[in-house]
């Protein structure tokens, strides 16, 4: 458990000089919204996690709640292999996983039923 205080200031991005977009402690969401950045722009500016080089991906919102983790051996068969950068897979998926949110808010249907 951290103090709210600890958790903002290391969830924080004072450095953002230069289009750095990193916290204290964590990744944040691209600033630039003509940049592909580790996320979906869904996420909010509070958001923030880590990616991984073999391809692992962790991230949180706390204004929705969400925490999102994705295992993944990117390097097998070799370490050249970037097909889940190159098809931003891990971007994708948050993309549903936060548009699902959004749904279940608004009790809209995810589908039309006739």
């Amino acid at each position: 458990m951290f103090r709210k205080t600890t958790f903002d200031y290391f969830n924080s991005t004072p450095f953002i000089a230069g289009g750095n977009r990193r916290g204290l402690g964590f990744d944040k969401p691209e600033l630039n919204p003509l940049k592909q950045g580790p996320t979906c722009y869904c996420v909010s500016p509070k958001s923030f996690g880590h990616s991984g080089f073999t391809g692992t991906f962790a991230w949180a919102d706390p204004e929705t709640g969400l925490l999102y983790i994705f295992l993944s051996n990117r390097v097998y068969p070799s370490s050249e292999n970037n097909k889940i950068t190159e098809m931003s897979i891990r971007s994708k998926i948050l993309e549903v996983l936060t548009e699902s949110i959004k749904v279940k808010d608004t009790d809209e249907s995810l589908v039309e039923v006739k």
